[in-house]
């Protein structure tokens, strides 16, 4: 690249060419890792990463299949800088594990971090991220579900060096060999990062020496700045004001409760979260780097679908965390699945915000996208068995994340991935064969789940639903994690909740048990299947007005049997089997008054004789406006509430219980038509988890004296 910059500023055809010369170099370190790990999760489930930092740690450029990765590969480099400063050199090579101190996304997810040096300045950084299948600690893949303290959870590595000058350190490897399970196994996985690091760091070389040190700084500077400017921009047409959800994090029988407020503020976005609960003694604590590591690049699906991921999206996006809570927790808190229970919810709650805002914000880009709430769902099983000489053998299984994602306000969703907009890159399935061929399994069936989803007028893919059991051995053992056991992705507009994470074991007696979310010790004999099925997200729009043609479609697929057609749907067949569309359309009109009866009443109601303004509608909400002061229900013209009140408590409300004394569907009707607007989930006792205030509807207030001449 023989290029110069002028007048000290970089060129943006030479940023581009940059950073598309970064991917392929990221790519290349990637198909290394590949080409020469040995499990399974990272050659076939693809669950590694490579982030390209500048020389301070801003993250450049990123590849790999696992976004959440590159926030906290790049905020181990910055931990790494801060630990070593000036006393890093050419040739050394770093290693780190541990959230506490300067690790990834949590202790099984381990990050190499190679600096890059050309003549003699430090110029760049790469780091790899990989999933282990072990790092030690109480049970065997680490996944410690019964731990209270982060020590009992794995080996714990800050940022230490595996190389010095070039030169192997021995000490750490045999640190890690001692205490790590199938140690020679997990060994190749790690020296197949150290090996994409290589392979990256000889390219970048290359590429910054042939273009200079300074030059590739500016540019990538450019790339930053130009991708914030841009994300700023989207930004600014949102309306201010805030725009609240609720996060539930479960745990056993219980639910821990993280409010989530989104703060809107010209071209500045701010989530806070200090209403945590304190941090627990419970493997689901997190770091504020995780969670925004977590939560950021689904954010930038929402604001500038397809820009490149870099340090901008990190940089505006604003997080207010406490220490010592659950998403900020400190030593020695358990941190086993940091990146999965809390801050998943948490992503979620912030992805809802953030839809709220959009879709109350008529100039906002992105409105074209409107769906239910993300779905952060995950059902993951760690597995062991004795080989021979008694030796155990540790493997993860992680289909238990290929959920269904959530619908849209136009279209349906997708099955066997969280995400209508995916992000160009999410985990593979691993081949049947190969996971056969590499571990004692059979697998009796996989595909998606029949019945159980997100019902609305657009409904929610399907999760996978997958069973395998052991052969050639008498058992295998798992520890099982998973999310949304109890507690399902909402949905938006009036659709309704998806299906949960559900894991069972048929023995082969032909007995059926359920397994807990979080269980320790589950046996699996031969004879016996073990059983996943996936979550899903929520449906949009009420159910009540899917098209007929859908629903016998469905009905065709097998992804709803008659019963639910005909309560879900109102669907009215003849005694053959078609369509009678006289009868829908009156049973479905029947359905609606049979809410508004068996609903209380709104908590607020319009005087009579109150009119209208005749301001132009604005968004609230999918299916409620803004009408100068007043919230109305956009098809009937239904007063909901005047500002700055909250349009939900002018609705009719019904509750019925998902888990008896816990969670409850709240669902809230038109007050005229019995049309259903939101369908929202919560635990019992609490008010709704959403609210929408953009400062247009603050600022509608009537004055008083303008209240008092009201009728």
């Amino acid at each position: 690249m023989n290029v110069q910059l002028q007048r000290g500023r970089a060129d943006p055809i030479v940023a581009e060419v940059l950073r598309t010369r970064l991917e392929a170099i990221g790519q290349e370190a990637g198909a290394a890792v590949e080409q020469t790990a040995i499990s399974p999760i990272v050659t076939e489930s693809k669950d590694y990463s490579v982030t390209i930092c500048d020389a301070a740690g801003a993250l450049i450029s990123a590849t790999g299949v696992v976004e959440l990765h590159f926030g906290a590969a790049a905020h181990a480099v910055r931990c790494t800088i801060e630990r070593y400063g000036d006393d890093i050199g050419q040739g050394d090579l770093f290693i780190a594990n541990d959230p506490h101190s300067g690790g990834g996304l949590h202790p099984q997810d381990v990050v190499v971090q190679q600096p890059v040096f050309v003549e003699g300045q430090l110029v760049a950084w790469v780091a790899l991220a990989a999933h282990m299948m072990d790092m030690g600690g109480m049970v065997p893949g680490s996944s410690a579900v019964m731990a209270t303290e982060c020590f009992q959870e794995a080996l714990r590595l800050p940022p230490v060096r595996l190389k010095r000058r070039g030169e192997e350190i021995t000490d750490v490897w045999d640190i890690m060999r001692t205490n790590i399970r199938t140690a020679h196994l997990v060994e190749m996985d790690l020296r197949s990062l150290v090996i994409g690091a290589h392979v990256a760091e000889t390219k970048l070389e290359q590429l910054i020496g042939g273009m200079g040190a300074h030059l590739f700084a500016a540019s990538a500077r450019l790339l930053i700045d130009s991708a914030e400017k841009v994300l700023r921009d989207h930004i600014s047409a949102i309306e201010d004001g805030s725009y609240s959800s609720t996060a539930w994090v479960e745990w056993g029988d219980s639910l821990f409760k993280v409010p989530c407020k989104l703060e809107v503020m010209g071209d500045r976005i701010r989530f806070d979260l200090r209403e945590a609960p304190p941090q627990t003694p419970h493997f689901f604590n997190s770091k504020d780097y995780i969670i925004r590591a977590v939560m950021t690049p689904l954010l930038r699906q929402l604001l500038a679908p397809g820009l490149p991921l870099n340090q901008a999206i990190y940089s505006v996006v604003e997080l207010l965390c406490t220490p010592g809570t659950l998403v900020h927790s400190l030593v020695p808190a358990p941190i086993a699945a940091a990146h999965m229970d809390a801050a998943g919810a948490v992503a979620s709650a912030a992805i809802q915000c953030l839809q709220l805002a959009i879709h109350a914000s008529p100039n906002a880009g992105g409105r074209q996208f409107n769906t239910a709430p993300l779905i952060a769902a995950y059902g993951t099983g760690r597995w062991s068995y004795r080989g021979e000489g008694g030796q155990r053998h540790v493997f993860t299984i992680i289909d238990g994340a290929f959920a269904g994602s959530a619908a849209a306000q136009d279209r349906d969703g997708v099955d066997l991935n969280r995400s209508l907009i995916p992000a160009g890159s999410s985990l593979e399935y691993a081949d049947i064969e190969i996971l056969e061929a590499v571990y004692p399994l059979i697998f009796h069936e996989r595909r998606n789940r029949i019945g159980d989803h997100g019902y609305g007028e657009y409904r929610s893919g399907s999760g996978c639903l997958e069973s395998f059991g052991p052969h050639g051995i008498d058992e295998i053992v798992g520890n099982m994690t998973g999310t949304r056991a109890w507690f399902p992705g909402e949905g938006a507009g009036g659709g309704l909740p998806g299906a949960t994470t559900r894991f069972r074991v048929h023995r082969a007696s032909g007995a059926v048990e359920e397994v807990k979310a979080q269980s320790v010790g589950v046996t699996v004999g031969a004879g016996d299947r073990f059983e996943t099925s996936c979550a899903s997200g929520g449906g949009f729009g009420d159910p009540l007005e899917r098209t007929p043609a859908r629903v016998i479609a469905d009905m065709r697929d097998r992804r709803l049997d008659r019963a639910t057609a005909e309560a879900i749907y109102g669907i009215a067949l003849t005694p053959s089997g078609e369509l009678d569309e006289g009868a829908t359309e009156a049973r479905r009109e029947a359905l609606r008054a049979e809410r508004l009866a068996a609903a209380r009443p709104p908590l607020w109601q319009a005087e009579p004789g109150l009119e209208l303004s005749e301001s132009p509608a604005l968004p609230l909400y999918p299916g409620v406006v803004q009408r100068g002061p007043f919230a109305v229900a956009d098809r009937s013209g239904a007063i909901l509430a005047i500002a700055p009140g909250d349009w939900l408590d002018g609705c009719a409300v019904l509750d019925s219980p998902i888990r008896v004394g816990e969670v409850q569907l709240r669902c809230y009707f038109d007050p005229l038509s019995g049309r259903q607007l939101y369908a929202g989930v919560h635990r019992s006792g609490e008010r709704s988890s959403i609210a929408i205030a953009p400062e247009r509807w603050v600022r509608a207030a009537p004055r008083e004296e303008a209240r008092d001449e009201r009728p």
